[in-house]
């Protein structure tokens, strides 16, 4: 089976939008670096399109990412 990490942009500003935006990633083959440059590349795609049209961008931007990575990677230890 091949294992994949979903990532989904969770910050509390996040939550009010319509819709979360998904980025899959695949850690099949790839070392633990590569899993987390995958994973921060996906959360810069997920929080560029989650924040945009917010007033202090970069704040959230910011916020969105170290969140999105976070939980991501206690999801990934998880499994």
């Amino acid at each position: 089976m091949i294992r994949i990490a979903l990532i989904a942009a969770i910050a509390a500003f996040a939550a009010s939008s319509a819709s979360a935006t998904e980025v899959r990633v695949s850690l099949v083959g790839k070392s633990a670096d590569q899993i987390n440059a995958d994973i921060l590349d996906a959360a810069r795609a997920v929080c560029a399109k989650d924040v945009a049209g917010e007033t202090m961008i970069l704040g959230a931007y910011g916020r969105c990412v170290k969140a999105t990575v976070q939980v991501t990677q206690q999801k990934l230890a998880a499994l």
